[in-house]
């Protein structure tokens, strides 16, 4: 059985508790987990070099004051928005990969281990076109395989792609990410599977990929980080692990659990990745929160591992 450690992805902080110093208070004192991934959806609009800079130092030393490990630095809503590495329009996959090369420098000025998310998303006529779906597919290997080695002269330890709920997200299906696993097995810093298992509840493929278990039971070259957000069939809903959303939900704790402990890894990281909605009352986002925590951290207790989030 590996060791599991509980953290979360600190995406549910935005527009409510942006700053640095409150979003650790609420990870370290309120919730009782001292490991996350920092979103970059906090970050200052547009990205902008120097106030980012700034919000990233203060990231760096509330997060040493409050004892609060940052794992990775991780891609939001905003960069979901865009197409990215997949822009059939080669000046945006430019600007996309001049833009993760930022998160990059940021990364380690943060202090964090890896960084990544969302790479990429072909267009509806690009997928169509076997041709352009084909080059677009190769130019992303060559500037994944660039970032990799970027990553390297900053000393990260993994970069991460995440599957997605979408076919058009490269690397959505089992078979994909295996692949693009594969295509990326030489860089010097190796690209990681960050799986959140909310995406495969919301595909409808019709295929194994639509099975959060059947990705835990797949075999990786690198070991995955683990996303934990309650879904369900066509609704990729980032909702919290509460009483009501477990009986609707297809992201079954216990059963996650159950596949996790065969897995001959010393660590696996785990993330609540929960995205309220703006509109929900500020006091039930931490009931939820604290809910949601408590659930995973009871499941995680049960299985006999290392007290989570330490």
């Amino acid at each position: 059985m590996p060791r599991l450690t509980l953290g979360i992805n600190n995406c549910f902080a935005l527009k409510r508790w942006p700053q640095p110093r409150e979003w650790a208070d609420i990870i370290c004192g309120e919730l009782g987990l001292t490991t996350c991934q920092l979103s970059l959806d906090l970050l200052p609009p547009a990205f902008t070099s120097e106030p980012s800079r700034t919000y990233a130092e203060a990231s760096r030393e509330a997060a040493a004051d409050m004892g609060l490990s940052i794992h990775s630095v991780f891609t939001g809503l905003g960069a979901y928005a865009s197409n990215l590495l997949l822009s059939s329009d080669e000046s945006e996959r430019n600007a996309a990969e001049a833009w993760y090369r930022e998160v990059i420098e940021l990364t380690a000025l943060v202090g964090a281990r890896g960084a990544g998310g969302h790479i990429g998303a072909l267009s509806v006529s690009a997928n169509h076109d076997v041709e352009q779906r084909g080059l677009l597919l190769e130019d992303q290997k060559h500037r994944l395989d660039r970032l990799a080695r970027y990553a390297a002269t900053h000393e990260l330890a993994f970069l991460l792609f995440e599957n997605l709920a979408v076919s058009r997200e490269y690397g959505h299906s089992i078979e994909e990410a295996r692949a693009l696993e594969e295509a990326l097995s030489e860089t010097p810093v190796p690209w990681t599977l960050c799986l959140d298992l909310g995406h495969p509840a919301a595909l409808q493929t019709g295929t194994s990929s639509d099975d959060p278990l059947a990705w835990l039971e797949t075999t990786w070259r690198h070991t995955p980080v683990l996303q934990l957000q309650q879904a369900h069939r066509g609704a990729d809903l980032h909702g919290p692990f509460t009483e009501a959303t477990n009986k609707v939900g297809l992201v079954h704790r216990d059963e996650v659990l159950e596949r996790l402990s065969t897995w001959k890894v010393p660590e696996v990281y785990l993330f609540l990745e929960i995205i309220p909605a703006h509109e929900a009352d500020d006091a039930t986002v931490l009931r939820e929160l604290i809910e949601s925590v408590d659930y995973w951290k009871t499941g995680i207790e049960a299985c006999g591992v290392s007290k989570p989030g330490v």
